[in-house]
């Protein structure tokens, strides 16, 4: 894990993101300096935006942060790979308090969700709820508990699902690839003589 940007072949890159989750086994992160890392768009898994306060303009604010990310970082055209667009990492939001997000009723708070969250995977928001993209398209919905399941789902769901992505990617990508060449090749001469 760490923190930084993702840049694909065209060298093209994401705004800062607060925690990317890589696989190393495919290619590790360029730069790792100072806690900030440039990712290459091939070992990304997933990437988590951790804000103290959430609002539904937050909420929104990500959700395009995501559609972004897989339309420019991920768009096909950016490599010479044809599966290039089902490599986009699984995106979500936690935060940890609300204005008025909670007032809402659990039918509410899935419709507005399913109407304005998406591309995104999951949203949690600690002892409140979570909400992950998965089994139903409008997704599902954890209320918060005594016991915080709703934070435990989004984690084991998260992990879970950023588990299962690895062990295909890797296992789709363990033929030999020259991805520092890919990276590399064709990006100019430095310093040539005239």
């Amino acid at each position: 894990m760490g923190t930084g940007v993702i840049i694909n072949q065209n060298r093209e890159q994401s705004e800062e993101i607060d925690i990317i989750i890589y696989d190393n086994r495919i290619l590790p992160p360029f730069v790792e300096e100072q806690k900030v890392g440039v990712y290459p768009a091939e070992c990304v898994l997933g990437v988590i935006q951790v804000r103290s306060w959430i609002t539904k303009e937050t909420i929104k604010k990500y959700a395009e942060s995501a559609r972004r990310l897989y339309e420019e970082i991920y768009n096909p055209a950016s490599s010479p790979m044809a599966d290039y667009q089902k490599m986009k990492p699984l995106y979500s939001l936690v935060g940890f308090y609300d204005r008025g997000i909670k007032r809402m009723s659990e039918n509410d708070i899935l419709e507005w969700m399913m109407n304005n969250a998406k591309p995104m995977f999951a949203v949690c928001l600690v002892n409140k709820f979570s909400w992950l993209h998965v089994v139903r398209p409008e997704g599902t919905l954890e209320m918060a508990d005594e016991y915080n399941e709703e934070t435990k789902a989004y984690v084991a769901v998260l992990l879970d699902n950023i588990r299962t992505i690895s062990q295909r990617r890797y296992l789709s990508l363990a033929g030999h690839e020259d991805w520092l060449g890919i990276y590399t090749r064709d990006q100019g001469v430095v310093g040539t003589r005239t």
